[in-house]
């Protein structure tokens, strides 16, 4: 009976120490087998890279171009304004630079300056949502 235990403590080790092995990485195009542990470097919680820009769109933006970018006739402080749609293929052509001087000096339609109140970082970010999430590039 203590020899059964034995045998069985010295297969239970065994079993144990080669699960707890490190398993072989194959290299698909040598076709060697190599002895590296494998590591998941995928992120367990996906990241929004359009988070922050998105936050500062509805905050900034969403009040006149709407939360889709559409734009259109609307009124604002009673004035009548008729934002641009950044949707539309004439945004989606323009650069990221000309989208960045919009947002940063404003222009003469009505759009007006953003620079005080963002930081050209926090602008090169609405740009990145505009486009990501709004215009689909």
């Amino acid at each position: 009976m203590k020899r059964t235990k034995i045998i069985f403590l010295i297969l239970a080790s065994i079993v144990f120490a080669y699960a707890c092995a490190e398993k072989p990485v194959v290299n698909s195009n040598a076709g060697n087998t190599v002895n590296k542990t494998t590591v998941n470097t995928q992120p367990t919680a996906v990241t929004d890279e359009l988070a922050a820009g998105r936050a500062l769109y509805k905050k900034d933006c969403a009040a006149c171009h709407r939360e889709d970018g559409t734009g259109g006739k609307i009124t604002i402080d009673g004035k009548n304004i008729d934002p641009e749609n950044l949707t539309a293929d004439k945004f989606k052509n323009r650069s990221d630079e000309k989208l960045i001087g919009y947002i940063t000096d404003g222009n003469d339609e009505g759009m007006p300056a953003f620079k005080d109140k963002l930081k050209p970082d926090e602008i090169k970010e609405v740009v990145k949502f505009i486009r990501g999430e709004l215009q689909k590039k």
